[in-house]
């Protein structure tokens, strides 16, 4: 469906917001910074606002989150903000994004060229998600209920950090390995996604800046997207094709589970360097249940880009607001 005047100017201003948030630096948008741009956008689009504080958290056993959190001297913020349409709703979504306002790898640090400089971007995903809340607070989209969540927390190392080999347990029961505390963003999904999925929505769209393996694969001008819905991905490609943004869809590859296997506890976090985005994808569809349409973007090579620098001196993308939006008004 097309889009009015009016429509894309709180679309631009969706992106425009995504874009100053992956933007800001690291010392200049925490958590808390994000937890107050969040209530902020509640409060200017009517939007329900919950800010969950790290002792909620604990009471909710979201011991995957809470570890990634646990290395910083910053508290964790778990932002979950709701517009509800006027009259009854005939479908219920929840849009999840990654909100890492920091991640230096903990004990696995980023060394070499790994860019731990930039890693003020790796809250894209969370970017997207409340540029998306801004833009449909405005465009209020009749009969769909939208939950839109954000875990976000720095990954930090100090005296309290989680060490490689210490296991957790999730908010679902499950118990993970943590072999690589810098594949921590999944960590924190894992939370996130099981909190979305008590929320009983017919439809999860998780985006996230999850793993360099998908730059590899797909570059930075193509998202990857994991489904375990073939009908939603397609939906979700044609959006993106619509709102110009490129998304490929990637194999759910069943026998890549293996990578996951701990000796130890339920699975690890990471499985072996190939298809390491597929099994990042795979470690994901364990957090939530199985009757509901799931999407997973990794926006991690499209969220930013060295292209433009003239007109877009930040480099900040705001990849995944125009698709989701898109996404929304067309189903």
């Amino acid at each position: 469906s097309s889009i009015s005047f009016k429509e894309s100017e709180s679309l631009c201003e969706g992106v425009e917001f995504a874009r100053r948030l992956v933007a800001a630096p690291p010392n200049s948008l925490t958590p808390l910074d994000m937890s107050i741009k969040a209530s902020e956008i509640g409060e200017s689009q009517d939007l329900e606002v919950n800010i969950l504080e790290k002792a909620k958290c604990e009471e909710l056993k979201m011991g995957a989150y809470l570890a990634v959190a646990k290395g910083s001297d910053l508290e964790p913020k778990f932002i979950h903000l709701i517009y509800r349409p006027q009259g009854p709703s005939r479908r219920k979504i929840a849009l999840v994004g990654k909100g890492l306002t920091f991640d230096s790898g903990g004990y696995n640090l980023k060394v070499g060229a790994s860019q731990i400089e930039m890693m003020k971007y790796d809250m894209g995903g969370s970017a997207a998600v409340l540029g998306a809340a801004r833009a449909l607070g405005s465009i209020k989209p009749k009969d769909i209920e939208i939950h839109f969540i954000v875990a976000a927390c720095e990954n930090m190392i100090n005296g309290s950090a989680v060490h490689p080999g210490d296991v957790i347990t999730a908010s679902n029961g499950k118990t993970i390995e943590i072999n690589n505390t810098d594949a921590e963003g999944r960590l924190t999904l894992a939370d996130a996604l099981t909190y979305a999925s008590k929320l009983k929505p017919d439809t999860i769209i998780d985006l996230a800046t999850l793993t360099g393996a998908c730059v590899i694969a797909l570059g930075n001008d193509v998202a990857g997207l994991w489904s375990n819905s073939n009908d939603l991905a397609k939906e979700l490609v044609l959006s993106g094709k619509k709102a110009g943004e490129d998304i490929w869809q990637m194999p759910l590859q069943r026998s890549y589970k293996d990578g996951l296997k701990s000796h130890i506890a339920d699975m690890k976090n990471t499985g072996p360097r190939p298809g390491g985005s597929i099994t990042a994808a795979l470690f994901l569809e364990e957090f939530f249940d199985k009757e509901i349409n799931w999407a997973h973007i990794d926006i991690a090579g499209t969220c930013w880009t060295d292209k433009n620098k003239g007109t877009n001196p930040s480099g900040a993308t705001g990849f995944g607001v125009r698709t989701l939006v898109q996404w929304i008004k067309d189903i």
